[in-house]
């Protein structure tokens, strides 16, 4: 007798975590380096882990997208079997981040590594303006850095708004004689989330 198997689920939590690796460029892998340097050499105390699950949040914050979808993740480092040089390294991060980042590579198509090398090129310096112009610091290079890196920040044109991808569905029919599914995907505000009731 057949029985109806049951979805595997898994409860997430804030301050849960786990252990999984990423593939980034060696270029990519230098760039996390000297961040790491620049915001020690500051009084900023950081780990690698940390700075990617900051720039990990930020991509995850700036991604837009067109609304289509991939049948499944490309492969970042094909070219590693090729010869090419890619950097494999541990990466310790919150398992909602996580979710997140896999729900997003699905739907688009680019794996977690290709992400957060991205995101090292393009946000790596957002970051570190964010984090360096702070006046109250104690560490002296930091207060003579300060007018440079708070220049720089106010210099950066601001990120978009936030916003939240949600999706809609219905089956009206399932049977031998087909199937008709209608999904509806829409982009909406934070103001627009917890304002307006979603109806399909």
């Amino acid at each position: 007798m057949e029985t109806e198997s049951k979805p595997v689920t898994r409860e997430l939590m804030a301050g849960k975590y786990r252990h999984t690796s990423v593939s980034l460029r060696p270029t990519s892998k230098r760039r996390l380096k000297a961040a790491l340097k620049i915001l020690r050499r500051n009084g900023v105390k950081a780990s690698e882990s940390e700075i990617l699950f900051r720039l990990a949040k930020m991509y995850l914050a700036a991604w837009r997208g067109r609304g289509d979808k991939s049948y499944t993740a490309r492969r970042y480092n094909l070219e590693r079997a090729k010869g090419g040089k890619y950097v494999r390294m541990p990466w310790y991060v919150e398992r909602i981040v996580h979710a997140a980042l896999w729900e997003r590579s699905l739907h688009t198509g680019v794996s977690i590594s290709r992400m957060l090398d991205f995101a090292i090129r393009y946000y790596l310096p957002r970051l570190l303006e964010n984090v360096l112009p702070n006046p109250f610091s104690r560490n002296r290079r930091a207060q003579r850095n300060f007018a440079y890196w708070n220049a720089r920040a106010e210099r950066r044109s601001p990120m978009r708004t936030e916003i939240f991808i949600t999706y809609s569905w219905r089956t009206d029919r399932n049977d031998r004689q087909g199937l008709i599914f209608h999904q509806e995907t829409r982009y909406l505000t934070k103001r627009e989330l917890f304002s307006t009731a979603l109806r399909f």
